[in-house]
């Protein structure tokens, strides 16, 4: 008789173990299908990173130019700029007018860096690039128009544009422009074309 009532017991404790072993079979399935979205989301923008950078820079190099990769802080050092005036900061946010010098100089592979004074608003803008022999000549022949000054580089010339003065500074194969209305004369951009220029070298 004893054997007969246990029959029933075993048949409800297998019949358990199935349902259990049933339900932890859909855990992994659940966790399965959870891991392919992060993988497929990963490899679009693994893709697309290293594409965006390469043809930004190459194309706007004129031919026998080369990109200049110097930071804005490594051309003028916060401190330089201090000693010359601390109220101005640098732009992080600037953009160069269209036909301006440091918007020629971008356009060559250059840079193009802007302070602002936070008291006036008005600002300083010095641009460097390496356009090549050909068109550095041709910039130079432009610039050489203005008055010639001393103790900057190769060369260097200074003119007006209604209140701004602008100082264009040729040294080895860099062209280098300062402006702001700070400058009345090439001497007044002097204690910033002195780093930028070293800072070239």
């Amino acid at each position: 008789m004893k054997l007969f009532r246990s029959t029933p017991l075993v048949i409800a404790v297998t019949a358990v173990a199935a349902i259990a072993l049933a339900g932890c079979v859909q855990t992994p399935k659940g966790e399965h299908s959870a891991k392919p979205s992060p993988s497929a989301s990963s490899s679009p923008s693994a893709g697309s990173t290293p594409s965006s950078p390469t043809p930004s820079i190459s194309p706007t190099v004129p031919a026998g130019g080369k990109p200049v990769t110097i930071g804005c802080d490594a051309l003028v050092s916060r401190q330089a700029m201090y000693d010359f005036n601390a109220n101005f900061g640098l732009d992080s946010t600037f953009s160069p007018k269209s036909g301006s010098a440091a918007a020629t100089a971008v356009a060559d592979g250059g840079v193009a860096c802007n302070w602002t004074n936070q008291t006036s608003g008005d600002t300083i803008t010095i641009s460097v690039a390496r356009p090549g022999v050909s068109k550095l000549g041709d910039i130079k022949s432009t610039a050489a128009k203005g008055t010639a000054a001393s103790g900057y580089g190769d060369a260097s010339y200074f003119s007006m544009s209604g209140d701004t003065g602008r100082v264009d500074v040729f040294t080895g194969e860099y062209w280098l422009v300062a402006s702001s209305v700070y400058f009345a004369a090439a001497t007044d951009a002097g204690a910033l074309l002195t780093p930028a220029i070293g800072a070239l070298k």
